[in-house]
């Protein structure tokens, strides 16, 4: 590796760094446990894959048998704080239920048909990983993109923590789609741009992630959330999608 992918690695590792330290000084683990937890995996995998750059077996097995831990805690951080921001919505009992069902079934359904068909050059293991990999950065997009409309929606208000956390997951995630498709558009002619939009990506949301950190929680300790009265909106604009989807169909 040259210098300039070093010094993207240290400072990605740095600002992890700092990103767990500042969690701890504020005491912010207590409210976002599962998102702590992330920062603290990423940071010690970056720390045991840079130490076995040196030997490939062993950076091989650190890596892949790390990845899927590291799909499920991205995830389960991203919807931890979706929940605190909408924790009102649980009321809704099909809403709490589809969201978290839809995410499982699509990466369980991605895993099975990398397990099933797996391409050549791949093991059915190693296929399905990588494709519950690929489906979990879309997944993380549409919960992104998903919150933040509703938070429009409902005018949700600006909340430090939980709103750059999700933007973060959002930003990182859309510069693999983004490279995803410049590499399968363009091929090898735009190489250096398709393999540089995730680290790129990532070491944006870590700056998101860093300036939202670096302010204390708010002293009440109390998770805001959106009223209840706002379910009763939601009821009626559902009724109202769903009487004109009916009419369509007629």
């Amino acid at each position: 590796m040259g210098w300039s992918e070093w010094l993207l690695i240290w400072t990605c590792v740095a600002l992890e760094g700092c990103i767990a330290w500042l969690l701890l000084r504020w005491r912010a683990w207590r409210c976002f446990p599962v998102y702590s937890i992330y920062i603290v995996f990423i940071l010690f995998r970056a720390c045991l894959l840079v130490a076995s750059l040196s030997h490939p077996p062993t950076y091989f097995w650190v890596y892949w048998i790390t990845a899927p831990v590291e799909i499920l805690l991205t995830i389960l951080a991203e919807l931890e704080s979706f929940w605190r921001v909408f924790r009102s919505f649980r009321l809704l009992r099909w809403f709490w239920l589809v969201l978290p069902a839809a995410v499982i079934a699509t990466l369980a359904y991605s895993a099975w048909r990398g397990y099933r068909f797996p391409p050549v050059e791949a093991s059915p293991a190693g296929a399905a990983i990588i494709h519950a990999a690929v489906t979990s950065h879309y997944v993380i997009l549409s919960i992104s993109i998903l919150f933040f409309l509703l938070a429009a929606l409902f005018h949700i208000p600006w909340r430090i923590h939980e709103h750059r956390f999700i933007l973060g997951f959002g930003v990182a995630s859309l510069a693999v789609a983004f490279g995803g498709s410049v590499r399968a558009v363009f091929g090898p002619r735009l190489a250096f741009v398709s393999q540089q939009a995730q680290p790129i990506g990532y070491l944006i949301a870590l700056l998101i992630w860093l300036s939202a950190v670096i302010h204390p929680l708010p002293k009440e300790g109390v998770v805001l959330e959106p009223p209840v009265e706002i379910l009763g909106s939601l009821k009626f604009q559902l009724r109202n999608l769903r009487s004109f989807v009916r009419k369509g169909a007629r």
